[in-house]
């Protein structure tokens, strides 16, 4: 039997993590660069049931792991490192986020394997897989590979995932494992969503940049929009100068380097400087009047338009879908 790939699929309440999907997506790119299976991994309560369109990311297995356990970091990992010994996987990966890589490691750990973070890729070099990691903020890449015998463990970047679909359905071979009781030395003691006005840049999904062309009073309007779309606010360095963000929010060569999902320019000309801090975004939206402002280069979708009117329009459509779905 071909040997199987697993990315560990995490669930959020009563469904999949919008990373659940992107992590099936991987499982599939990587067990073809191996020749193996795809799996996905979940570990839930008994009454969870997968959503019908994970279909379509081309899994051949789906393992429900099971327990009446609170589910805890250390309790997932335990069952993972339960089912890992039994179906002896050659790979394990995990998204690069809080929880994932807390769990990697404390499998890594558990079944005494290395775990190599952050990875962008996979190669095969002389029989040899290799794990692409970007150092410097990208400058540079290294390519690490693992010491002991599988399962290898490696948490993927989240710039790196992509949901990438199929046109057609794969029923997965669903395998349900109920597995023993795990006793826990942590407890979860209280969860509250933190707010993203609080987040750092490089931790935000989302984040809108203000340029020289955004007023100070407006920028009670550009908050407002920021706290719809749960984004965070940084920007240039005319923006600091101005007083309009902090110097910690200044993005650029000489501030920080983005990597999110998605990166709203909002009255930025485009400077190189500011450029090269966003040339990892997914996904670049800008908005300036100046049809020749460099910032479209860079920029995904272009918005050539006043933003003292773009913006209040844009609020407006996504308060009226926020009143649709409720």
């Amino acid at each position: 039997m071909p040997p199987e790939i697993w990315s560990f699929l995490e669930i959020d309440g009563e469904k999949l993590d919008d990373t659940a999907y992107k992590m099936a997506a991987e499982a599939r790119r990587t067990a073809a660069i191996l020749n193996a299976d795809p799996c996905g991994v979940i570990v839930s309560p008994y009454h969870f049931t997968c959503p019908r369109h994970i279909k379509y990311y081309g899994l051949k297995k789906l393992y429900l792991l099971h327990a009446t356990t609170p589910f805890s970091p250390e309790t997932i990992a335990h069952l993972l490192h339960e089912a890992a010994t039994l179906f002896t996987p050659k790979m394990i990966l995990f998204a690069h986020t809080p929880l994932g890589a807390d769990i990697a490691a404390r499998v890594a750990s558990s079944l005494k394997r290395g775990v190599v973070t952050q990875c962008t890729d996979f190669v095969i070099e002389k029989e040899t897989l290799l794990a692409r990691k970007p150092l410097y903020k990208g400058k540079v890449d290294a390519l690490i590979t693992w010491l002991m015998p599988p399962p290898y463990l490696a948490t993927i970047e989240g710039t790196s995932l992509e949901d990438v679909k199929l046109s057609t359905e794969t029923e997965p071979e669903i395998i349900r494992r109920a597995l023993p009781p795990q006793a826990s030395h942590t407890r979860l003691i209280k969860k509250w969503k933190v707010p993203s006005s609080s987040l750092n840049l490089d931790e935000a999904r989302l984040v809108i940049g203000v340029g020289k062309g955004v007023s100070s009073s407006f920028m009670g309007t550009i908050e407002r929009l920021a706290e719809m779309m749960e984004a965070v606010i940084g920007g240039t360095r005319i923006a600091v100068y101005s007083g309009l963000i902090p110097l910690e929010r200044q993005i650029g060569t000489t501030g920080k380097w983005l990597a999110n999902e998605l990166y709203l320019a909002i009255g930025i000309s485009g400077a190189p400087q500011h450029a090269m801090g966003i040339k990892e975004v997914k996904t670049t939206i800008a908005i300036n009047k100046t049809r020749e402002a460099p910032i479209f280069r860079y920029a995904t979708l272009g918005i050539i338009g006043d933003l003292y009117e773009v913006i209040p329009s844009l609020i407006t459509l996504l308060e009226q879908k926020r009143n649709a779905a409720s």
